[in-house]
């Protein structure tokens, strides 16, 4: 026992590196990080390295060896916690539904869904009946549920890098795509049931199918209309164990239950987990449980992934067959979901353009597609060979798996081909400068709230102190991190959204959250007044300035701080003789050689952010120093440039100081990056005279350089 649990350790331990790595490589290259996961398992994969000899007990025959004459070709110890990463992911999906917004765009959402979803299921089917079986067959139904799935992660993360979360099309997207996998899990169940009616010697009667598909409707419905009129009580369960962590793991016990529950049933778990899920979701514990569920989803999640790629053979991928019956059955996905979304959108009040973007926006597939596969991989049915050789009826097995290898690997392909093409192609449709609707529809329920403040700085100290004040008054709220742009909030009954633009606090809520919003609001500027009084009697800035530059000339640069001088300053972005003859100059002038060399994202909005921060208070630091530096979305890491004027240049208006050594910094304002050790430890070289009065003379680039990373 003891050497089986080392050996699953050393497994998962393989596997969650490899996922992180490929995952992170997958990212680089704008692809879903999920396609490097999957990557990792066919490398790992018993049927390619995982199987190698490592010479040493107990793997003599691979760390993932092929395991023969069982359902699943792993350890099915192994197969069994990427089980349970599988229920984890559809509880978080339904977690993630906004149930208000599915209803608020029910109908738009239900009538592209389902034009999808049928459209979708006969495209794929046809692919079944052209290999020469029955419509009815299991493989052949399976192929169908395959292409009805969307991928709501690829969707929205496509959306969001565009800003079209919130556009029509976008909220149409999500809502058919929640349609859509509702729908196919729901068929899920239908054919999982008929699959164990083949199986169990039972005739497949339109009987039986209406039987299964009532059944199956039925517990899904009845059990999610429970879930929701109990939903606020189950939170209030929950939060008698008061500590988040606490309650969020008892929420995913609770989703494993009915998981298990559903299964008896004969519905699939993932059903299970889905419904508990989705009766969470408009409850204001459903941000944290997400949050606190998040690290078992970062261990869970990437091992199904990757043992969703382990069972894919690849030895069926050479086959010329399997490669073509893949890309056809790709192709049909693509045109079931462009086509059966396409048309329902056109007489849904969008144009043409607006059609065309949710049907693209409705072509990734991924997460339930593997799921499915999964499922169909681990099902059984009757062999169909018995009928065609009842000679050698002994000689067959009884029953084999609904999807072979090859079906798997044409699973596989197609998730690839439609999660690689859907970035590109929702690209295009969205780069269209054309509005995607034929008339404007307001929602009379909702009011929008906008708050405006001078820069982004007093925004974002606004936006905290306000996420401090409802957390206070009982409100939770879904997670904020950089980039983070939307933000929802929720307590009992009410909730309404926050959605940070540049400068803006736009909340959106019905009229009667309204005043709580505004008090909300004026009492974080009341706040942040009196902190700010409280502040300019502790200290002014240029005191705080003046003690920086005094207390560097005790102390000289380490080696490990000229090392960071030398990787942020680059020679391309030093200039000996400044032709500048103002402030502002300059400013441009180090801006336009920083983007000649590193390409700034936005130029304009660097100049504004640099020339706020001025106005706040003077970068002149004295003798003949100055550092203009700013936090900004205009760059997308953190930058620095270098000028010399021996003369100088005025650089306040109401002084006599002069500026002979300018040192710009730039540093995103969402982003990680050593803004403040930079500052401090150019400080600690410019507080020495001696280094000064060199960087003055320096007679190029490469000089100046070396004077600044110079340790001694």
């Amino acid at each position: 026992m003891a050497v089986q649990v080392a050996v699953l350790a050393i497994q998962l331990g393989v596997i969650l590196v490899a996922a992180r790595f490929f995952g992170m490589m997958a990212s680089k290259v704008k692809v879903p990080p999920v396609m490097g996961e999957l990557l990792t398992g066919i490398l790992l994969g018993p049927y390619c390295l995982g199987s190698l000899s490592l010479g040493l007990s107990p793997f003599e025959h691979g760390l993932f060896p092929l395991i023969a004459h069982q359902s699943v070709p792993m350890d099915t110890k192994l197969y069994s916690i990427a089980t349970l990463g599988s229920i984890l992911l559809l509880f978080v999906s339904g977690l993630e539904t906004d149930v208000r917004t599915f209803f608020k765009y029910s109908v738009v959402g239900t009538v592209v869904g389902i034009g999808g979803v049928l459209c979708s299921f006969f495209c794929g089917a046809a692919v079944g009946c052209m290999l020469g079986w029955q419509f009815m067959d299991p493989r052949t139904l399976f192929l169908g549920i395959l292409c009805t799935a969307t991928s709501v992660g690829i969707s929205a993360r496509i959306l969001s890098e565009h800003k079209a979360m919130g556009s029509p099309e976008g909220v149409t997207i999500m809502a058919a795509a929640v349609i859509d996998d509702v729908l196919g899990i729901v068929c899920l169940a239908v054919v999982v049931g008929l699959a164990g009616v083949n199986l169990n010697g039972g005739r497949m009667s339109w009987g039986a199918i209406a039987w299964i598909s009532v059944k199956s409707f039925g517990i899904w419905l009845g059990v999610t209309a429970i879930g929701l009129l109990l939903s606020r009580r189950i939170a209030g369960f929950l939060k008698l164990f008061k500590s988040s962590r606490v309650f969020a793991v008892i929420a995913f016990g609770l989703s494993l239950i009915l998981a298990g529950l559903f299964e008896q049933a004969g519905l699939a778990m993932i059903v299970g987990a889905f419904v508990m899920g989705l009766s969470l979701s408009k409850t204001d514990i459903a941000f944290k449980i997400r949050d606190k569920l998040d690290p078992i989803c970062n261990f869970l999640v990437p091992v199904f992934f990757v043992v969703m790629g382990m069972l894919v053979d690849v030895r069926v991928l050479k086959d010329p067959q399997v490669l073509t019956i893949g890309l056809l059955f790709s192709a049909m996905a693509i045109i079931g979901k462009v086509v059966g979304c396409f048309f329902p959108a056109l007489l849904m009040n969008f144009n043409l353009v607006g059609s065309l973007r949710i049907g693209v926006g409705m072509v990734p597939r991924c997460e339930v597609v593997l799921i499915i596969a999964g499922i169909a991989a681990t099902s059984m049915m009757k062999n169909p060979a018995l009928e065609k050789c009842s000679a050698a009826v002994g000689n067959l097995p009884q029953v084999v798996p609904i999807f072979d290898s090859k079906l798997f690997g044409v699973a596989i392909i197609m998730t690839l081909v439609t999660a690689l093409l859907a970035p590109p192609l929702l690209d295009m449709a969205l780069s269209i400068r054309k509005k995607g609707i034929r008339r404007e529809v307001p929602d009379a329920t909702e009011i929008t709230t906008d708050f405006s403040f001078p820069n982004e700085a007093i925004t974002l100290s606004v936006l905290n102190t306000i996420l401090d004040l409802f957390t206070h008054d009982g409100f939770m709220h879904s997670l904020y991190s950089k980039g983070i742009r939307v933000i929802q909030f929720r307590r009992e009954n009410t909730q309404f959204s926050l959605q940070i633009k540049h400068t803006t606090l736009a909340f959106t809520s019905n009229a009667a959250d309204v005043p709580l919003i505004k008090a909300a609001v004026y009492e974080a500027i009341v706040e942040l007044h009196q902190s700010l009084s409280d502040l300019r009697q502790l200290a002014t800035p240029e005191n705080i300035r003046n003690e920086l530059f005094i207390k560097a000339e005790e102390a000289k640069p380490t080696n490990r701080e000229t090392a960071l001088l030398s990787k942020v300053i680059s020679t391309d972005n030093i200039i000996v003789g400044l032709k500048g003859a103002t402030k502002e100059e300059v400013f441009r002038e180090l801006l336009d050689t920083i983007d000649s060399h590193c390409h700034l994202h936005d130029k304009t909005l660097c100049s504004r952010d640099l020339l706020e921060r001025e106005r706040e208070m003077s970068t002149y630091q004295g003798d003949g120093i100055a550092m203009p530096h700013a936090r900004t979305t205009g760059t997308e890491k953190f930058i620095s440039a270098i000028g010399i004027k021996p003369e100088g240049i005025p650089y306040d208006d109401d002084s006599d100081n002069r500026a002979q050594i300018v040192i710009l910094s730039l540093c995103p304002r969402y982003e990680s990056g050593p803004y403040l050790q930079f500052i401090a430890q150019i400080a600690k070289v410019l507080s020495d005279k001696d280094k000064r009065q060199a960087l003055i003379s320096a007679k190029d680039a490469q000089e100046v350089k070396e004077i600044i990373t110079r340790k001694a």
